[in-house]
């Protein structure tokens, strides 16, 4: 009686267990290579929280930390520093903030599911399709803030629209607290926040009777949109922005127009004005760039090409959730009809197509996966409606739906093999192959020699000391952005990326060590001794120490 009574909640706390399993299966080793944010996030997260300074010298900073004129914002690298205190100095608690809110955000999903269908087959299916989902699944496992932050805003999400619902501003306010505090998590969601406000002052306005809770909640409307407009006139709040959007020269944008314009010639200003002008220019390439995130090749294909998410020959959603999708729109009719809440329905749709406008205006790195994965978790919702739908049609009294159960098994089992046995390797390069085994390789050796010399680039002073468990004060004002430093003890650290190259011809007085990259060509004054390798065999590092020592 009691398994029956709580059977839904029996069966999402089952879904969340597995949804969590697999988010910390491995973690620690899976993916191999620590990325270069990773590594950021760990080590400078435990940094600040051990020494109560980050390595400028900063007390205690609160809203970023300054890479390299990239303004990384705080708070998960602070989650990822206290991790380590109840995990050890490792990747796996590096990572684990991320993979297990990865994991708490089924329950949102479950939420708003519910509230739009008022079906709880519905609502488990919507939790379940994004505990196995491959585009959550690989993002949780790799520090990304865009899962953070896309947890805690859906958190957010539930909460608001259940403030409206019954009228309860303290439930308003802490909703906002959990807003303000995707402020500090990731930029995205420092336009999420207010543009989600508006729409639904307009959706629910019928809902809203009471006029304190009106005036609150326009109060606090117009709270987040001064903030966000505050923050982007902010030197740390453009930062990344002016470095990666559309309107960047990166984009390319103002070459084109600027061709465009020089190819009407001097007697047509007019035209050139008319037909390339800024705002048509920027236009195009910002519904260009977001047509993209709903394009089939994006999300079921290749959408993690290129980056180090890449899961080869997978895409982010499953082929099986592309047919729920075209069934939840085709005209089926359902034996017990769902009351659908249209204005939930009406504000998932438009949270929809909101999910990719972060990622539409950035050029770098686009399509992008991390920017834009908010979207993920509205498409399991409409995929469980179609699901849903499925379950009513027959062939020769046999339920389609079992053949979608079973390729979509076929699936999950074929992605989970390519993300466990191929990604580390078609990854490799852009997560720093390597840095990892250099960095232990050259622990165990610093005792053998009176100076080792490893190449700068790459945050490679991060990666040795994260790995070697050196968070000294002594570093504190030392270091250069993007990770450059000098010297940490007996390792220099030399801005060249074949440091055997930079010291030929010198003469060395003491017993060194260096290590060359995998694409050098090392000079005749020194000899191999020994070979570091990671994942990939083809980014084989050179130890070499001088002929004559």
């Amino acid at each position: 009686m009691l398994l029956r009574k709580h059977k839904t909640l029996i069966l999402l706390l089952l879904i969340f267990g597995f949804a969590l399993l697999l988010r910390l299966y491995k973690l620690g080793t899976l993916p191999s290579n620590f990325h270069e944010d990773e590594v950021l996030s760990g080590y400078i997260g435990r940094y600040i929280v051990q020494n109560g300074r980050d390595t400028y010298g900063n007390l205690w900073p609160f809203l970023y930390f300054n890479k390299f004129g990239d303004y990384y914002i705080i708070l998960p690298i602070y989650l990822s520093g206290l991790a380590t205190y109840l995990f050890g100095i490792n990747e796996f608690a590096t990572r684990f903030p991320a993979a297990l809110l990865g994991a708490l955000a089924i329950i949102p999903v479950f939420i708003l599911a519910f509230f739009m269908f008022k079906n709880k087959t519905i609502a488990l299916l919507s939790a379940f399709f994004s505990a196995i989902l491959p585009w959550q699944i690989v993002l949780a496992r790799s520090t990304t803030e865009g899962i953070i932050g896309s947890s805690l805003f859906l958190f957010g999400v539930v909460g608001l629209i259940y403030s409206i619902k019954k009228q309860n501003n303290l439930l308003l306010i802490l909703t906002s607290i959990i807003f303000l505090i995707t402020y500090d998590i990731y930029h995205p969601f420092r336009l999420y926040v207010p543009l989600i406000l508006l729409p639904l002052l307009v959706l629910f306005k019928s809902h809203i009777k009471k006029k304190k809770y009106l005036l609150t909640y326009v109060g606090i409307m117009i709270l987040f949109f001064a903030l966000t407009v505050y923050i982007s006139t902010t030197f740390w709040g453009k930062g990344r922005f002016v470095q990666t959007s559309i309107l960047s020269p990166v984009s390319g944008v103002s070459i084109k127009l600027n061709e465009l314009i020089f190819s009407e010639g001097q007697n047509h200003r007019l035209l050139a004005r008319a037909f390339h002008n800024k705002v048509i220019g920027y236009g195009k390439e910002f519904i260009n760039q977001y047509l993209t995130y709903f394009s089939p090749q994006f999300l079921f294909v290749d959408g993690w090409k290129n980056s180090r998410y890449y899961v080869p020959e997978q895409g982010l959603l499953y082929l099986s959730l592309l047919i729920l999708l075209f069934t939840a729109i085709l005209p089926i009719k359902i034996k017990q009809p769902l009351k659908i809440d249209k204005i939930t329905a009406g504000f998932l749709f438009y949270l929809l197509f909101l999910a990719p406008v972060p990622a539409a205006i950035t050029f770098v790195e686009s399509p992008n996966v991390h920017r834009s994965v908010l979207l993920s978790y509205i498409i399991v919702i409409f995929s469980a409606y179609g699901f849903y739908k499925l379950l009513q049609v027959q062939y020769k009294k046999i339920p389609l739906i079992y053949g979608l159960i079973f390729l979509l098994i076929g699936e999950f089992i074929f992605f989970w093999h390519q993300y466990t046995r191929h990604m580390d390797l078609y990854s490799s390069i852009k997560r720093n192959d390597g840095q990892k085994q250099i960095s232990l390789y050259i622990g165990e050796k610093s005792k053998s020699y009176d100076e080792i010399i490893l190449p700068a680039e790459a945050a490679m002073s991060w990666y040795y000391l994260f790995y070697n468990k050196d968070f000294s004060t002594e570093y504190i004002g030392r270091f250069r952005l993007d990770a450059r430093i000098d010297q940490t003890k007996k390792i220099r650290y030399i801005e060249n990326s074949c440091p055997t190259n930079a010291l030929n011809g010198l003469t060395f007085n003491k017993k060194i060590l260096v290590v060359d990259r995998f694409s050098c060509t090392s000079s005749d004054q020194f000899k191999q001794i020994d070979q570091i390798i990671g994942v990939n065999p083809l980014m084989t590092y050179r130890v070499l120490v001088p002929n004559k020592q």
